[in-house]
């Protein structure tokens, strides 16, 4: 079935999304050639989807399975008003904000699969990028159909030998292993996690083995959907003090807080972006 949806250059731009950091399973799958669009895939938990930009209709056509549909929808976020958001930094007078935001027109924050957006960032920690897609790859190739990704039931009772065996995972695996057994013997319910206040859920989060603050941050933005989120990586340390040195720490996530509050996350993404593109 597809599904179309108009969107503008600042409402959707997949090459900006799919290369933010916050996701690992979003590709180009073909470049347009002779008038045809570039086409691009997600996958995420049990769901994927092709989509594409229409230039007969001038609408991105959704390619997907019907029942499928409401979850992508979510997916992309596409009820939040993301233009509200850049009108704000439009109207700053911080200018590092206002270049990321050119740079990176059409951003979005993905409400992701949970149990796979979870696991993903427990590989992510002390990891680069090309590296947890790979892991995340290979977890798929083996212990799923290639395409989706791994259940819990899977994952508990691989030897943690095997699990580390070409995956990269190293130590991670044993998180890995620990976090899937939790949630099927239900001590861990990641879904009813999700649903506590801001604070709960994040110090549930850090009660359980393999997770830290900057992967507990990731797991409540890319997961949960709590925009107030702003996950501090070795990229934002290099933004605080190379694009904000007049600002201690302490009172640049008091200003971030404060002028943005509701949507840090969003604000997070467009400068890890803008960054990664200017190294």
């Amino acid at each position: 079935m597809v599904f179309s949806k108009s969107l503008t250059a600042e409402e959707f731009n997949p090459e900006v999304i799919m290369n933010s950091g916050q996701v690992f399973r979003m590709t180009k799958e073909t470049k347009g050639a002779n008038g045809m669009p570039d086409t691009y895939s997600a996958c995420s938990g049990d769901n994927d989807i092709y989509f594409y930009l229409n230039k007969d209709t001038d609408t991105w056509d959704f390619a997907c399975e019907d029942s499928q549909w409401d979850f992508w929808q979510r997916y992309f976020d596409f009820e939040t008003d993301y233009k509200a958001f850049n009108d704000a930094i439009r109207g700053s007078n911080d200018r590092f904000l206002k270049d990321a935001l050119k740079d990176s027109f059409g951003m979005r924050i993905l409400r992701q699969d949970l149990w796979e957006v979870f696991i993903s960032y427990v590989i992510s920690q002390n990891n680069n990028i090309p590296k947890i897609k790979k892991s995340i790859q290979i977890l798929c190739d083996r212990y799923s159909d290639g395409i989706h990704f791994p259940k819990a039931e899977k994952l508990a009772y691989i030897p943690e030998s095997e699990l580390m065996d070409g995956t990269a995972l190293g130590y991670r695996a044993d998180y890995i292993i620990g976090i899937s057994k939790a949630v099927l013997d239900g001590g861990l319910d990641i879904e009813s996690i999700s649903k506590l206040p801001y604070d709960q859920a994040y110090n549930q989060l850090l009660a359980i083995k393999g997770v830290g603050p900057k992967v507990a941050n990731c797991i409540m933005l890319y997961g949960f959907h709590f925009m107030e989120s702003y996950p501090i990586d070795t990229w934002m340390k290099k933004i605080i003090t190379e694009d904000y040195s007049n600002y201690s720490k302490d009172d640049y996530l008091k200003y971030i807080n404060t002028a943005y509050s509701g949507y840090q996350g969003y604000i997070q993404q467009l400068q890890f972006y803008h960054k990664r593109k200017k190294k």
